[in-house]
């Protein structure tokens, strides 16, 4: 099945290919605090989708003068210049000749910390690079790699061993007495098929929505192998996402073998109604690769474009995990937006408005504000959000096929029965950036192993305790609040690369325990994606 959709993928390179359009590659800079892009997509009239991400170069190129974008005003250097001075002001390596572009920079996070919580001090050493370039006129490609070791603050190492993974960073092995050893690489090829299409083949991570969360597919989990094909034709952008996941388990006495695969198709629609506002609609199925029938692998009933899969996977005999959502944007002003997401894994009319708290009422929502240039302040900028999602959300009736990749979730961090408020001031003047995040969030946790309260994706929902009477945060209820102030100066506006310190509170309290602690830390590093520590 998988040579059959490899060649079908290489015909349809080839046949489309006849239309030739400027290569292109994305947006490799995805980390918020110093994404150049996110500024420029809270402004009328510009048709541009902004809530498929990482975004596209050449889209935005047709507008704004990227380069100048990513420059942020700050001088530059030639390419001519000595290696040192390149390492700091331009990239390290760039290659533009016979219709061959190439550029090489460093990656790279030197961080220490102490965690007043534990008493102990942390440090994370990473080291890697990114090569990322187009070759001719219509293919274009990234890679980077990188090498970590680490010791974390003792919330963030308990869930590291407890799930086997360093979040969003992959598998994890012991390193020294206790610290963590964890590699990873991601990759792709893209390829514009004429004026419209777009194919790309990849090991990363997609995110779908306008805010800091998402409630469809973020970049939260480990990274995954997909194929993605993007269309764009008068105010809509439409988007197919295949990918193969993993559930994250196995028979450890059977020693190192292949963890159970998985598979995701998403479908994602995208209109510019008017100047201002934008609907997007949702869909995505997971499978089991083996099921009780037998070996699945690739469904060619959802790798399908134009197909509706809710009435396809009902015909399978309802083996998968359904998601559907809503999509909204609307630009209030220039530089201001409110944004949404409502999410749905079951409806039945008669549970959701019968009152009685049906179990498979499986919904939740989002709401944010952001505002660029707050009162008028070039670069003082404000975002906050709320979202909510009821208990069993996202989960299945068998763990392998929850909405779930490498023992994270592929939506929201804290998968489902929980509250959150979360909100950023951000400002920034020449080279300086100052960053504050406040989080509270309630959510409902698990008080034994036996019995599932719906917040934990990972267990299967017939372990529930009952079939009505349902709400948000039940179970052990526990509150969470975190504020944290960031303040770092920009080198090296190509990637990122920055010296920060910053200080972090966290407090947890439930009625079997309050625990809080204070961390500071300082890091010179490159920050290009985004690494999610705010949980339970």
């Amino acid at each position: 099945m998988k040579l059959v959709l490899i060649k079908y993928f290489l015909v349809l390179i080839f046949a489309l290919g006849y239309f030739q359009s400027p290569a292109q590659l994305y947006n490799s800079d995805n980390n918020r605090t110093y994404n150049p892009f996110e500024r420029i997509l809270h402004r009328p009239g510009q048709n541009l989708h902004g809530s498929l991400k990482p975004l596209r170069i050449d889209e935005l190129s047709e507008k704004y003068n990227t380069d100048s974008l990513i420059q942020r005003g700050l001088p530059t250097t030639s390419n001519n210049a000595g290696i040192l001075k390149r390492f700091f002001s331009t990239d390290l390596f760039s290659w533009d000749k016979n219709n061959v572009e190439i550029r090489i920079n460093p990656i790279f996070n030197f961080e220490m910390g102490n965690d007043s919580q534990t008493g102990e001090t942390w440090f994370v050493n990473t080291r890697g690079a990114m090569v990322e370039g187009k070759l001719g006129e219509n293919l274009g490609f990234y890679v980077d790699l990188r090498e970590n070791q680490a010791t974390l603050p003792g919330y963030i190492d308990e869930f590291a061993r407890q799930r086997d993974i360093v979040p969003g960073q992959g598998r994890r092995k012991d390193f020294g007495e206790n610290g963590h050893d964890y590699a990873q690489s991601t990759g792709y090829v893209s390829y514009n098929a004429g004026k419209w299409i777009n194919l790309q083949a990849g090991f990363g991570k997609n995110f779908i929505g306008d805010g800091y969360r998402s409630l469809f597919l973020s970049d939260v989990a480990y990274s995954y192998p997909f194929f993605k094909m993007t269309a764009s034709f008068l105010n809509a952008k439409y988007m197919l996402l295949v990918s193969e996941l993993k559930h994250f388990e196995r028979d450890r006495t059977l020693g190192d073998t292949r963890y159970p695969s998985k598979y995701g198709a998403f479908h994602y629609l995208n209109w510019n109604i008017g100047d201002r506002f934008s609907l997007g609609l949702f869909e995505s199925v997971i499978w089991a690769a083996k099921d009780t029938v037998g070996h699945r692998g690739i469904d060619v009933n959802y790798v399908t474009p134009l197909v509706v899969f809710r009435p396809v996977e009902y015909n399978l005999g309802s083996p998968d995990n359904m998601t559907m959502g809503l999509n909204f944007k609307y630009i209030l002003w220039k530089d201001a937006a409110i944004y949404g997401q409502f999410v749905l894994g079951e409806f039945k009319f008669d549970e959701v408005f019968s009152g009685e708290k049906w179990w498979a009422n499986k919904q939740g929502f989002l709401a944010g504000l952001e505002i660029f240039n707050l009162l008028g302040i070039q670069n003082f900028d404000f975002q906050t959000e709320y979202s909510q999602v009821r208990p069993y959300t996202y989960s299945h009736y068998q763990p392998i096929t929850n909405y779930g990749h490498f023992n994270q979730e592929l939506a929201h961090p804290l998968g489902a029965n929980f509250r959150e408020s979360i909100s950023f001031l951000r400002y920034r003047t020449g080279r300086w950036h100052f960053e504050f995040k406040a989080q509270l969030a309630t959510k409902g946790l698990d008080m034994s192993e036996d019995i599932s309260y719906g917040g934990s994706i990972h267990k299967p929902n017939i372990t529930r305790p009952a079939d009505y009477g349902h709400a948000i945060g039940q179970g052990l209820k526990s509150k969470l609040t975190q504020a944290q102030l960031n303040v770092s100066w920009l080198i090296n506006p190509k990637n990122n690369m920055n010296l920060m310190m910053g200080a972090r509170y966290r407090k947890i309290s439930n009625d079997q325990e309050s625990v809080s602690g204070n961390y500071i830390y300082a890091a010179f590093r490159t920050s290009l994606q985004n690494i999610y520590y705010e949980y339970f």
